[in-house]
Formats: structure tokens, C-alpha cells, sequence
């Protein structure tokens, strides 16, 4: 059974055992046979290459002795080693089967290292948390300082005891005058000090808005504030472990219980360094109240004359260098030494394999083996002058205190000393591993470099603080990196205070002066781009634009709008001759109406008779004119037919008067050339009876032409639809043609009138838009957007740029513009007739008004659908009615024809005198179109018609 061995370290236990567990399996395991094998081979080949030169036996001797001390001594023997962590001394790392060669010197040496330290600590005498086999380095001094840093823990109970402060502790000392501002600074017990006989007439108002008097306050605190009345103290052990050193959970352990070990060694370092008997309750409230007080008190500016010179500063500034050197120095030891000797400890265990192959070599066995011992005795003079270094700092840090307790006058200077005391404890820590190799090589050499060391740092940190306070050369806070200047000569005075810059995340700089003011400065958050995209200017230039575009178009429209009126004219002309075409196809198709056209024609001839004996005319020209007499109060009403007159609704009904009801409408101008230039106007003797028979004339036209509207209606279905639809069409492009001119003009003039009104109020329009082009040239064309905002000599890029400046007023700004505009409207463009559709309709609603009027035309005028097999039915009706009527008109023949000659031998009576008339008033005529007269056949016709209708 293997006797066990004990190996001590200040910490890292856990990787110790890990270490010695890996040299016992690998010596356990066949790799280490083989390791052997090569050493002893090689040994064996230096101890003959020695033995061959020297020829002397001792050579082989000597590698016989190492070699059974190695392999049988230092390999052969098993120890189980437990490895104790000084720092977790409850915790229990046990290894079997270590080789003793790596145990006995490990537990020898580090045996002596423990033990002198303890040795030290139980010397000095000094409790737990000033201990350093125990605690560490400085772990009492960094509690108690880091204990004057207590603040409330709970915010609401911060926030009361703040409004405490200010309303009633304020109060009491200067109105009040309870007790005075120096008896507060100086109180070793500032909670007992406040918190006595509060107001009950002040007071202050909870999170609630409750007003609380002052004497409520207090008992509030008292009662409710686990900060002020002892009951939580672990969140004060939380604040602590985040400043003190890592091995804070080892001290305080990871139970519960680190609270009350907590708590005893604040109480234990508190009071030994400054010499009072107070519980770690006693001294979180004191701490807690006192920073509290100095939270809440508002500032009292001190004001230093002229009595600190340059001596003073040089002094401020060498100590304040000094103390940020050792405070680097301070942290570097105090984190890195400690693991440091652990590491480097468990590295020298760990080699041990490595080591008993070169120990196997003669030639190399005495040197490798005295270096390992070396390496360890080295190592375990650390803890020795750590815990030597931890009492001296400890003794002078209580000496510099003088047991003065923590008062508000007195913290800053406490916390000072602490700081000064713990920086140089860490600062010399940092020479302990160039000590402890003097310790094992020679001392003296080493101490003079440490001297040599500390000297420089003092001396190096005094002589640069010396020069900038002689030179009057003062910077503070400056931090500087990558500078590089070069060539630059400027000897402008420049004076600037009081002012706080701040740059934002998108590049603008916030500057706040000194009287509160806010000054913004974008000029860093902006692009400065090859085209300056100004506001005012690009919204004139880009408004022109659009109204120059509309005028285009407005333009385009209008030469739409004439070619529709011409379309539309031509399908209503072509509509109106349809509609003469089908009035005389249809013109006999129902036998109803063939009685009253008969006795209508028969009046018109016997009229045109009467006339013509009247005023010795031809039939012909009595005929034409009194179609042109009669017909000039219809001319207008033939025009306005295409827009709906009841003439209109007549010819859309099938109107229908034979021969004359083509020519009704020409008859009006055009008929009296050829023969109403007789003195029939100039020489009517009786003009009462001429009116009479013009009269009756027109009465039976129009009962021709009723008639004849009748008739029609049959087959006026077809012909009818398809032109209307084909109108009503022409209507409907030339309306909307209208339209969009009438948009395109409006629009033009509202892009003008809202150039002119950013152009008069360029200040509401002037912005600048450089950095939102960059934006956007980014988002359009990114993999060119650098190339397209930089490159100033490429002419193709220019264009492609004011190309991407246009899209973008047009997508980003004018929008926006516009819609400001519209909005205003009111008041911007009171002057500006707005866009107005007039008395127009819209195309589908006069494509629906044309077919619902011809619609209600067709239903006025009785259309059908069965209008083919009614028409077809009738015709068959009115051919009988026609042969039956046609014996009626040769018995009126006789009648007509002698009634003709009559006229004939008046009528060459009164030629001669005609012919004269005709060449006086051909000069007046000549507006009188001759190429429409009704001739003698159309009167023959009518003749024939009467002969039928009288048989």
C-alpha cells in the first residue's frame, strides 16, 4: 500500500489533480516503456562515445548509477499524492500511483512554501481577511475601501432618501439650524444625525404622488429599506465580488453561507484598520447613508486662488501619473501573478516525463535534475514573499490611516489611501519573481535591479511633470491615435470654452453652448456631390419641365380633337343621307298613311298651280319657289337636326317625302336660283294671297313629311342602329380628346403658376437635397453609385447623372410638392381658375346619353322588333292599294293636263317679261346656289302621283 503525500498550492487544485492523473497513466501505460527504451538507447550511445574518448571506466559507472536511480528510484516507486488548495482548503484532490521522482520534490518544496507562509501569517497574527495563505493579496484593504462605495440597492428607497435630502436634511440646516453643515461632514454616524426628530410639516411625495411628511420619510426608510435596517446583505457581497479579485468565490465559498463570512470579514477589516468596534451592518448603513448624503446635497463650488503654482501642479500631476502606473501595475499582479505561479508550477509537474528521459543520459542526468529542483524551490518563493509583501502593505495602510474613522469630510482622502497603498502593494508584486530567482541564485544583483527599477519609474514619471509645469504645457484627456502631420504653419489665434460637441450616428455634429443654447451643424452628415441639388431651384426648373411637357400634349390632343369634330361630321352626314336613302325606299310601306300623302301632294300641286297662274310663272319655278319660301324658317332647323331638333327626330323616324324630302333642306337656299329669280318676289301684285297659298303650301309639306315619318319606321331598325353606334363612337373619341386636352391645358397652367409661386417664395422651397440624391443614386445603381457621384470629367456620366437627378425630382420631391400645393390650393392659387371639367361629359356618359336618345327616338317612333315580317306584310297590302288607286289617277289625268295647258299659254305670256326680271336681279342671286332647283320632272312626277291616287 503506497503511503500518501501531501502537495500544497494557493489555488487551482482542481488542474493540479488533472496534472499529476496524466503523469500517473502515462508512466501506468506502455508508452512510457517505449519513451524508456529510446532514453536508455541514446544514453547508452553517449555513455560509449564518452567512455571511447576518456577511455575511463567511471563513464560507464556513472551511467549504470543514474540509470538504476532513474528507472528503479524516481520511475519505480508509486506514491499517492492529495493535493491541498490553500484557497478551497474544504476541497479534497487525491492521485494514485504518481511516480515518487515528480511527488517527493513536489511535496517537499512546496511543503516549505506553505508552511514558511503560514508560518508568516501566524507570526504576524493578523484576522482571515488580512491573511494572505488565506485571502490573498490586500483582500482585507480592497473590502473596506470597496465598502465605502455602498449605495442604496433598491431604487425606490434611493429615490426617497434623495428627495429626503434635498427637502428635509437641507432644510433642517438652513432653516431650521438643527444642526450645522460641519457637524453633518464630521458625524461618524450621519444616519443617527438625519434620521433625528425629522419635520412633520415637510416633506416630499412617494412614486405615487402621496406627499409624505418628513418624519414619515424617516420611518419609512427605517422600517422598509433592507439597505438601512440590516436584512440584505448579499446583494452588498454581490457588489463586492465584481471588484474584488477572482478568487472571491473560494473565500466567500458558493453556499449561502459567503454572506456571513462576508459580513465577518468586512466588520474584521473595517475595524482593524480604523480602529472601531462596528458589525458589517453598522458599516453598510454608515456608507450607504453617507453616500446618499453626498448624492443628494446639491454641490458647493470651492473656489482655488492663485496660491497653487506650477509646484503644486507638477506635484498633482507626477503623483497622479504615478498612481495610474502602479494602479496598471497593481491590476497586471494581482490578476496574473497568482495564476501565473499555479501554471507554471503545474508545467514543471507536467514535464517530468520529458525530464527522466534526458536524466537517463550521464552526461546530462546531475544538470537536469539540479535545474528541476531549482525550478520548484523557485517557485514556492513566491507565496513566502507574497504573504511578506500582503503583512508590510496591511502594517503601512494602517499606519497611514491612524484608526480615523469614515466620515463625509474624510472619505475621499480614505479612499485616496487605500488606493495609493493598494496600486504599490500591486506595483512591487509585480518584482516577486525576479526576487524569488535572486532568493535561489544570488540575491544582491537582483535586489540592485529592482532598485534600479522602482528609481526609473519614480524618477521617469517626476521629470516629464516637471517639464510640461515649467513649459506651461497642460493636457488632459487627450487620447490620440494614427496621427500624422506634416508641413503645416498657422499662426491664427483661436479662443473657444464652454461648448459640448457630440457627433450623431448619421454624421451631424450637436453642439451645446454654453448658455443652454443648441446648435445643429449637418455639414459633416452631407454629401458634396458633383451637382448641387438645391431646392428652390430644382423644383422651378423641374415644375417648367412638367408644364412644358403637359403644353405637348395639350397640343397633341387638340390636333385629336379637330380630327374627331371632322369624323363626327362626316358620320352624322353620312347618318342623315342614310336616313334620306331609307325614307325613300320605305316611303310606301304602310297603307294607313298612303291616303293623307295623296291628299297632301294633291294640295301642293294644286298650290303650285294657283301660284303659278297667280304670278304668271312656269309650274317649275312656282314650285321652287315656294319650297324656298316655305322651307326658309326649316334651313336652321335642317342644321340643328344632328343635334337633336324635332326635325332631327323625324328623319331619325324614317322621314319621308319622296323626292322633296331629299331636297327640303336645299330647296331652302339652293332652289330659287333657276327661276325664283322671276319677279315673282319684286312683281307679286297681291301679297296677302301669295302668303296664304306659301301657308297652305307648308302645311301640306308637312303633312307629306308626317306621313312619311310614319311610314318609315319599319325598316329604319337595322340602318339605324349600326350608324348611331358608329356616331355615337365618333362622339365619344372626340369627347375624350376634349377632355384630355382640356386636363393636359389645366395642368400646364397649374405647373406654371406653381413655378411662379416657388420662384416668388424660394425660401419655403430652398432645401437641400444633395444627401438624399446620394441615398438614392445608391439604391438605383449601386454597383456605379461612387462612380456616378464623383467622376467630374466624364461626359457620359454627366448625362447619366442629370438623367438620375431628373428621375429623382420627379420620384422624391415634386410629389411631395405637389401635394403640399393641392393642399394649400386655397390660398396659393387664388388667382389660378382650378381644374375644372366644364359642362363636357365624360365619354362613357356621352356614348350612353347618344344611345339613350336614339334609343328613345326609335321607342317614340313605334320600332319593333318583328319590324322585317310587318314591313313585308305591309308591302304586300299597299301593291294592292296601288293598283286599285291607279284607275283613280288616270281619271284625274284629264284634269291635270288641261289645267296645264292653261298654264302653259299664261306662262309664255308672261316669259318675255320674266326673262328681263331674270337679268336684273341675276346680280342678287348669285349667293343662291343654282345646281339644287327642282325641275319639271320632279313636278311630273307629282303629276303622275295625283293621276294614280285619282284612279
Amino acid at each position: 500500500m503506497a503511503s500518501v503525500i501531501e502537495v500544497y498550492t494557493i489555488a487551482g487544485g482542481a488542474w493540479f489533480k488533472d496534472v499529476f492523473n496524466g503523469v500517473a497513466m502515462f508512466f501506468n501505460s506502455s508508452a512510457s516503456d517505449y519513451l524508456l527504451a529510446m532514453g536508455t538507447l541514446f544514453s547508452i550511445l553517449v555513455a560509449t562515445l564518452a567512455y571511447i574518448k576518456s577511455k575511463d571506466l567511471m563513464e560507464l559507472m556513472k551511467w549504470a548509477v543514474f540509470y538504476v536511480i532513474v528507472v528503479t528510484v524516481l520511475v519505480g516507486i508509486k506514491k499517492d499524492v492529495q493535493v491541498i488548495d490553500l484557497s478551497e482548503p474544504s476541497a479534497i484532490y487525491q492521485i494514485d500511483n504518481v511516480p515518487a521522482g515528480i511527488a517527493v520534490p513536489a511535496s517537499l518544496l512546496t511543503r516549505v512554501g506553505a508552511g514558511m507562509a503560514q508560518v508568516y501569517d501566524t507570526i504576524f497574527a493578523r484576522p482571515d481577511s488580512l491573511t494572505y495563505s488565506k485571502t490573498g493579496m490586500m483582500f482585507g484593504a480592497a473590502l473596506a475601501v470597496g465598502s465605502t462605495n455602498f449605495m442604496f440597492t433598491e431604487p425606490e428607497a434611493q429615490r426617497i432618501f434623495t428627495d429626503y435630502v434635498k427637502n428635509c436634511v437641507v432644510a433642517d440646516i438652513q432653516l431650521n439650524r438643527k444642526y450645522t453643515m460641519g457637524d453633518l461632514m464630521r458625524a461618524t454616524d450621519p444616519y443617527a444625525l438625519i434620521f433625528s426628530n425629522p419635520s412633520p410639516l415637510r416633506g416630499l411625495y412617494d412614486t405615487d404622488r402621496n406627499f409624505m411628511t418628513c418624519e414619515a420619510a424617516a420611518a419609512w426608510l427605517k422600517n422598509n429599506s433592507g439597505d438601512l435596517n440590516g436584512r440584505d446583505t448579499g446583494s452588498f457581497m454581490k457588489q463586492a465580488s465584481s471588484w474584488l479579485h477572482g478568487f472571491t468565490n473560494q473565500v466567500f465559498g458558493a453556499n449561502n453561507g459567503g454572506t456571513a463570512i462576508f459580513t465577518e470579514m468586512l466588520s474584521d477589516s473595517y475595524n482593524w484598520f480604523h480602529n472601531t468596534s462596528s458589525s458589517s451592518t453598522e458599516i453598510i448603513r454608515r456608507n450607504v447613508v453617507m453616500n446618499g448624503v453626498r448624492h443628494g446635497l446639491n454641490s458647493y463650488a470651492v473656489d482655488s486662488g492663485n496660491t497653487a503654482g506650477m509646484l503644486n501642479i507638477s506635484s498633482e500631476m507626477s503623483l497622479a501619473k504615478m498612481r495610474m502606473s502602479q494602479s496598471t501595475s497593481a491590476s497586471i499582479a494581482t490578476h496574473t501573478l497568482p495564476i501565473m505561479h499555479t501554471v507554471l508550477l503545474g508545467m514543471t509537474i507536467a514535464l517530468f516525463p520529458v525530464l527522466v528521459v534526458l536524466m537517463v543520459v550521464s552526461a546530462l542526468s546531475w544538470q537536469v535534475l539540479k535545474g528541476y529542483i531549482y525550478t520548484i524551490a523557485y517557485l514556492q518563493m513566491w507565496p513566502i514573499l507574497f504573504a511578506i509583501l500582503n503583512h508590510a502593505m496591511n502594517f503601512y495602510l494602517k499606519d497611514r490611516l491612524g484608526g480615523s474613522p469614515v466620515v463625509l469630510s474624510t472619505m475621499d482622502q480614505v479612499q485616496n489611501t487605500y488606493s495609493d497603498i493598494g496600486t504599490t502593494a500591486g506595483w512591487l508584486a509585480i518584482s516577486i519573481p525576479f526576487i524569488a530567482w535572486g532568493m535561489v541564485k544570488g540575491l544582491g544583483q537582483v535586489m540592485s535591479q529592482a532598485g534600479n527599477y522602482m528609481g526609473q519609474t519614480l524618477q521617469g514619471a517626476a521629470t516629464q511633470s516637471s517639464s510640461q509645469a515649467v513649459d506651461g504645457t497642460y493636457a488632459f484627456n487627450n487620447m490620440q491615435t494614427d496621427n500624422v502631420q506634416g508641413s503645416k504653419w498657422d499662426t491664427n489665434y483661436s479662443r473657444r470654452e464652454g461648448h459640448v460637441s457630440e457627433q450623431l450616428d448619421n454624421g451631424a455634429v450637436l453642439t451645446r453652448t454654453r448658455d443652454g443654447g443648441t446648435v445643429m451643424n449637418t455639414s459633416e452628415g452631407m454629401s458634396k456631390l458633383a451637382v448641387h441639388i438645391g431646392g428652390a431651384e430644382s423644383t422651378i426648373a423641374g415644375w417648367n419641365a412638367s408644364a412644358r411637357e403637359q403644353y405637348a400634349q395639350s397640343a397633341q390632343h387638340q390636333a385629336g380633337y379637330q380630327k374627331g369634330k371632322e369624323a363626327s361630321w362626316s358620320q352624322l352626314q353620312q347618318f342623315v343621307s342614310q336616313h334620306g336613302h331609307t325614307d325613300s325606299v320605305v316611303s310606301s310601306g304602310d297603307s294607313g298613311q298612303t291616303a293623307n300623302m295623296t291628299r297632301g301632294a294633291s294640295n301642293m300641286l294644286s298650290i303650285v298651280d294657283r301660284y303659278a297662274e297667280a304670278n304668271n310663272l312656269s309650274k317649275s319655278a312656282a314650285y321652287n319657289e315656294l319650297m324656298d319660301k316655305s322651307s326658309r324658317g326649316s334651313v336652321n332647323a335642317g342644321a340643328k337636326a344632328s343635334f337633336g331638333s324635332p326635325k332631327l327626330l323625324k328623319s331619325v323616324t324614317g322621314l319621308s317625302g319622296e323626292v322633296h324630302a331629299g331636297t327640303e333642306l336645299t330647296g331652302a337656299t339652293q332652289s330659287s336660283h333657276g327661276t325664283n329669280q322671276s319677279n315673282s318676289q319684286r312683281n307679286d301684285n297681291s301679297h296677302d294671297k301669295n302668303a296664304q297659298m306659301v301657308e297652305d303650301f307648308r302645311q301640306s309639306r308637312d303633312i307629306v313629311e308626317s306621313s312619311a315619318a310614319k311610314l318609315s319606321a319599319s325598316h329604319n331598325d337595322t340602318g339605324i342602329n349600326n350608324l348611331s353606334e358608329q356616331l355615337g363612337a365618333a362622339l365619344s373619341e372626340t369627347s375624350k380628346e376634349f377632355e384630355s386636352w382640356q386636363n393636359s391645358e389645366t395642368r400646364a397652367r397649374e405647373y406654371s403658376e406653381m413655378a411662379t409661386y416657388a420662384n416668388d417664395h424660394r425660401a419655403q422651397f430652398d432645401q437641400n437635397y444633395d444627401q438624399m440624391f446620394a441615398e438614392y443614386v445608391s439604391q438605383k445603381v449601386p454597383g456605379r453609385a461612387q462612380s456616378v457621384l464623383s467622376d467630374t470629367g466624364s461626359p457620359d456620366v454627366a448625362v447619366e447623372r442629370e438623367q438620375l437627378v431628373h428621375e429623382f425630382m420627379q420620384e422624391r420631391v415634386l410629389p411631395q410638392l405637389e401635394q403640399q400645393y393641392h393642399s394649400n390650393k386655397a390660398s396659393i392659387g387664388q388667382n389660378m381658375p382650378g381644374v375644372s371639367s366644364g359642362n363636357n361629359p365624360s365619354v362613357q356618359e356621352t356614348f350612353d346619353n347618344n344611345s339613350r336618345v336614339i334609343g328613345e327616338k326609335g321607342e317614340a317612333a313605334n320600332i319593333r322588333q318583328d319590324s322585317q315580317e310587318r314591313v313585308n306584310n305591309q308591302l304586300n297590302d299597299v301593291e294592292k292599294k296601288i293598283s286599285e288607286s291607279g284607275s283613280n289617277i288616270d281619271v284625274s289625268k284629264g284634269n291635270v293636263e288641261r289645267g296645264s295647258a292653261n298654264l302653259k299659254y299664261n306662262h309664255e305670256a308672261a316669259r318675255k317679261v320674266q326673262e328681263q326680271g331674270m337679268k336684273d336681279e341675276i346680280e342678287n342671286q348669285k349667293l343662291i346656289n343654282t345646281d339644287s332647283l327642282i325641275s319639271d320632272a320632279s313636278v311630273g312626277d307629282a303629276q303622275i302621283l295625283l293621276k294614280k291616287d285619282g284612279k
